[in-house]
C-alpha cells in the first residue's frame, strides 16, 4: 500500500509544499512509501515531485489531497479509483475580501470542501480549528494531524550570517513573518510600530514574506511605512535568511485576522523568539496558553507590552520556558503518532517454516537482501566492498542484490538489462535484480545546485531536493522493498548517501544494517540524513574514525560497531606486471575512480612538478581505473580498468600506492596496499587516511605540493621498514572476523 499526496501546485517557498514532504518523511518512518503529485509543479522541484498526469494509484493505495483554493484537482481527485483523504490547511474566510477578486474563489473554494465530504474516506485537518471546519463541510469524524517543525533547523549554525549582521540592531526590534495580504493586517503592525517608536526611537520592524510590488494594498504600506523610520519589507528569504532574521529580532508579533494553524508562530518558538499575536482563529489553539494571545488590538497598550517582552527578565523568561514546552507538541513524533494511529505501520507476515519431503521442518539459510546504489563493471570502493560482503555471506545466507541498471553513478543512465542479472557467474553465492531509474543526473545542474546549497542552512525542500537530484531515483526498487519486505529475514544497506538508502531504509528499519560509508563531507550535516544514521538495527562502521564522525554529528544515531573488510594477503608478482604493461622505472600507483572528486587534479600537479624538477630520478605515475577527466603529462600513464590480479601485481611493485582524495570512509586501496608490502602517500585532509598510517607506520601524509614531496622522499628512504609493518597491519583485517560479526548482527535481526 502506497500513500500518495496530491497538490495544487508545488513551488519553492509554498508551506503546503513543506507540508506534504514533512507527511511523506513521517509516512515512510511508518514503512509507507508514497510520491508527491502536482497539478502545478516547478520546473526546479522536477527531481521532487511529479506531474498530477503521472499518478496511476493501485486500488489498495491512498491519496491525500492538500485542497486548495478553487483547483481544477478537487473534481479529478474524486475520480481517483484508490482509497481518497483531504488534508485541509486553511481558507481565509470571504468576507475579509468581500469587494475584491479574491471573494469569489474564495466562495468556490469552500463550496468544492463540502462537495468533496461525501465522496472522501478520511479527512485530516492540521488544528483542531481546520478539523471543526471540516466537519461543518460534512466530513465524517474529521482527525487532526498536526504541522510539525524541526527545531534543528532554527538553530544559530543555520542562519545567514551575513544577513544576520546585516539586521542587527541596538534598538527593540520586532519580526513577523507572513504573505503581505489584507487579512494579515501589516497596517496594525505598522501602527504598533509607531507607538513603539514614542517610546523607543530606535525601533525596527522587519516584515518577511512575499508580496507584489504592483498590488495596491502593498503600494498603500509602502507608502505609509516610508512616514516611519526602522520599517524593512525582506521578501521571502531562504531558510537561513528566515532564521537569520528570527534571531536579529527580540519579538515575534503577529495582526493576522485569521490563522489555520500558525507556522511561524512556532518556528518563532523554535528560535527562542517570545511570541505576541491577534488570538484569531488557530491562534490560541497554536500557542496552547504560551506565549501572549490578545483580543483587543490597542496599540499603545500593545507597545508597554512588547518592550516588556523584548526586554532580558522575568517576564520574557516565563514566556520562553512555556514556550519551548509547547513546540514538544509540534516535534516530528507528534506528528508521526497522529499518522500512525491512521496508517499504522504494517506487520510483518506470519512465516511458514520450509518443510522437506520427510516431513521434518528443514533448518532455513536466512534471505537477505543487499541493497546498494549501482553494483557490477568496474564499479568504485564501496561497490567492491559490498561485492565482498554479498561473495562470503553466501556461505550461510541467500544474498540477492537488489541495485539499478546504472554503470555510471555520474549520470545513472540504464545500461544493464532490467530484472535478475543473466550475466552473473553461476559459481558466485549471490544473485542480482536490477530495476530502472526514472530519470538520468543533469551532472552540471546537480553541480550548480550544490554551489548554491552547500554551507548555508537549509528546509527540508532544498535538502530532499538535492537528494533527489543526485539519484539515482527509482521507484521500482521502492516498490519492491515495500511490496517483498516480508520475503527477507534482513537488509543491508551500502551507503548513507543515495536516494534509494534515503528512501529505502525507513521503509525496512527493523530489519536493517546500514554501512554508511560517511566520511566529512557538506552533505553529510544535512539534517534530512538523520534518520539513515538512527534508524537501522546496527551501523557497520570501517573505521573508528567513521564511527566517531558520526557520534559527533548524530548523538542519536544506532548502535554501531566498527567492521571494516577483510582482504586477500597473498602476494603479487611485481615483474609479471612490468613485463605486462612495459613498465622500466620506479612507479608510484593509483587504482580507483579517475575523477576530481578523487583529488586526481592535485595529484597530476604536484607529480609534474617532481617531473619537470628532477626528470630523471622522478617515478613514473601509473592510474588504473574508469575515468572522467583527461589524464594527461609527462611520466603520467592511464591503464584504464584493470583485473584484481593486476592490481595486486601493480601494487606489489610500486614505489608506494598514492591515495589523494580527501573523502575517505575506510580506503580499501590502501589496506590491499598494505597487504602487498607497499606503503601509501595519502590526503591527510582525510582523517580516515590519516588514521590508518599512523596506525600501521606505512605511509606518509600530504597537504600540497612541498609535503608530498617529502612524503615520497620519506618512502623513498624507508621503504623497506614500511612494508614490514604496512603487512603486519594488514594480516589483522581477516574476512573470518567480518563475517562473524554480520552473521551476529543478522542473527540478532532474525
Amino acid at each position: 500500500m502506497a500513500v500518495h499526496q496530491l497538490l495544487p501546485s508545488f513551488h519553492p517557498g509554498d508551506a503546503m509544499g513543506q507540508a506534504a514532504l514533512h507527511f511523506r518523511w513521517l509516512l515512510g518512518r511508518l514503512g509507507h512509501r508514497g510520491n508527491i503529485y502536482a497539478g502545478e509543479l516547478s520546473p526546479s522541484l522536477s527531481a521532487v515531485a511529479q506531474p498530477y498526469r503521472n499518478l496511476r494509484p493501485e486500488p489498495e493505495d491512498w491519496v491525500l489531497y492538500h485542497h486548495g483554493i478553487a483547483s481544477p484537482l478537487s473534481g479529478a481527485f474524486l475520480h481517483l479509483p484508490c482509497r481518497r483523504g483531504l488534508v485541509f490547511h486553511n481558507i481565509t474566510p470571504p468576507r475579509m475580501y468581500e469587494g475584491t477578486p479574491l471573494y469569489e474563489p474564495l466562495l468556490s473554494g469552500r463550496a468544492q470542501l463540502a462537495a468533496m465530504a461525501p465522496f472522501t474516506e478520511l479527512a485530516l485537518g492540521v488544528s483542531a480549528y481546520n478539523a471543526a471546519e471540516l466537519n461543518e463541510a460534512g466530513f465524517a469524524k474529521p482527525q487532526v494531524v498536526p504541522l510539525t517543525v524541526e527545531r534543528e533547523r532554527f538553530e544559530p549554525e543555520r542562519m545567514d550570517r551575513a544577513l544576520h549582521a546585516h539586521l542587527e540592531g541596538e534598538g527593540l526590534t520586532v519580526v513577523t513573518v507572513s504573505r503581505v495580504v489584507p487579512h494579515k493586517r501589516m497596517e496594525d503592525l505598522l501602527s504598533l510600530h509607531a507607538e513603539l517608536l514614542r517610546l523607543d526611537p530606535r525601533a525596527r520592524l522587519l516584515i518577511v514574506g512575499g508580496y507584489a510590488a504592483g498590488d495596491p494594498y502593498f503600494r498603500m504600506l509602502k507608502a505609509r511605512a516610508a512616514t516611519l523610520p526602522g520599517v524593512r519589507f525582506l521578501g521571502r528569504l531562504s531558510h537561513g535568511g528566515l532564521v537569520a532574521a528570527y534571531r536579529s529580532a527580540q519579538l515575534f508579533v503577529s495582526m493576522s485576522e485569521h490563522e489555520g494553524f500558525g507556522v511561524p508562530l512556532i518556528e518563532a518558538m523554535a528560535c527562542d523568539l517570545p511570541v505576541l499575536a491577534y488570538a484569531a482563529a488557530a491562534v490560541p489553539e497554536t500557542l496552547g496558553g504560551h506565549g501572549i494571545a490578545f483580543t483587543e488590538k490597542r496599540f499603545a497598550l500593545l507597545a508597554e507590552l512588547a518592550r516588556e517582552m523584548g526586554r532580558e527578565g522575568p517576564l520574557r523568561d516565563k514566556i520562553l520556558q512555556g514556550q519551548q514546552k509547547r513546540l514538544q507538541d509540534f516535534a516530528p513524533k507528534a506528528a508521526q503518532a497522529a499518522l500512525g494511529r491512521l496508517f499504522p505501520q504494517p506487520p510483518p507476515a506470519r512465516k511458514q517454516p520450509r518443510v522437506q519431503r520427510s516431513g521434518r521442518r528443514a533448518a532455513s539459510r536466512p534471505r537477505v537482501a543487499l541493497v546498494i546504489s549501482r553494483f557490477g563493471a568496474g564499479s568504485g570502493g564501496a561497490e567492491r566492498h559490498a561485492e565482498a560482503v554479498a561473495t562470503h555471506l553466501g556461505s550461510f545466507c541467500e544474498v540477492r542484490v537488489l541495485t539499478t541498471r546504472a554503470k555510471d553513478h555520474l549520470s545513472w543512465e540504464n545500461e544493464f538489462p532490467e530484472g535478475e542479472d543473466s550475466e552473473v557467474p553461476a559459481s558466485v553465492p549471490w544473485r542480482v535484480q536490477r530495476f530502472s531509474s526514472v530519470r538520468p543526473r543533469r551532472l552540471r545542474a546537480f553541480n550548480a545546485l550544490s554551489r548554491t546549497l552547500f554551507g548555508k542552512g537549509l528546509d527540508r525542500l532544498d535538502e530532499e531536493r538535492w537528494i533527489s537530484e543526485q539519484g539515482p531515483s527509482s521507484p521500482a526498487l521502492l516498490d519492491h522493498l515495500e511490496r517483498e519486505r516480508d520475503r527477507y529475514d534482513a537488509f543491508i544497506f551500502f551507503q548513507y548517501l543515495y536516494a534509494p538508502t534515503v528512501y529505502g531504509l525507513p521503509l525496512v528499519a527493523q530489519k536493517s544494517l546500514l554501512v554508511p560509508t560517511a566520511h566529512e563531507e557538506p552533505f553529510f550535516h544535512f539534517q534530512a540524513y538523520r534518520d539513515v544514521f538512527s534508524l537501522p538495527r546496527t551501523l557497520i562502521c570501517n573505521t573508528v574514525e567513521e564511527e566517531q564522525l558520526i557520534r559527533d554529528r548524530y548523538p542519536d544515531a544506532a548502535p554501531s560497531r566498527v567492521v571494516g573488510v577483510g582482504i586477500d594477503t597473498t602476494l603479487g608478482d611485481a615483474d609479471r606486471f612490468r613485463t605486462r604493461f612495459g613498465v622500466k622505472r620506479p612507479y608510484l600507483m593509483y587504482v580507483g575512480r579517475v575523477e576530481g572528486g578523487k583529488g586526481i587534479p592535485e595529484l597530476l600537479k604536484y607529480h609534474r612538478k617532481i617531473w619537470r624538477e628532477q626528470p630523471d630520478q622522478a617515478p613514473e605515475l601509473l592510474l588504473a581505473g574508469l575515468r572522467s577527466m583527461p589524464v594527461e603529462g609527462p611520466g603520467v600513464r592511464y591503464l584504464g580498468p584493470i583485473s584484481e590480479r593486476d592490481k595486486s601485481d601493480g601494487l606489489r611493485g610500486a614505489l608506494a600506492t598514492v591515495v589523494p582524495s580527501r573523502f575517505e570512509s575506510l580506503s580499501l586501496l590502501a589496506l590491499e596496499s598494505f597487504a602487498q608490502g607497499t606503503p601509501i602517500l595519502a590526503n591527510d585532509h582525510s582523517e580516515v587516511l590519516r588514521g590508518q598510517v599512523q596506525r600501521s607506520g606505512a605511509g606518509m601524509l600530504f597537504h600540497d605540493g612541498p609535503s608530498f614531496r617529502a612524503g615520497l622522499t620519506a618512502i623513498t628512504a624507508r621503504r623497506q621498514a614500511m612494508a614490514a609493518q604496512g603487512r603486519a597491519y594488514a594480516m589483522g583485517f581477516t574476512w573470518k572476523r567480518v563475517v562473524e560479526i554480520y552473521r551476529q548482527e543478522l542473527e540478532r535481526i532474525r
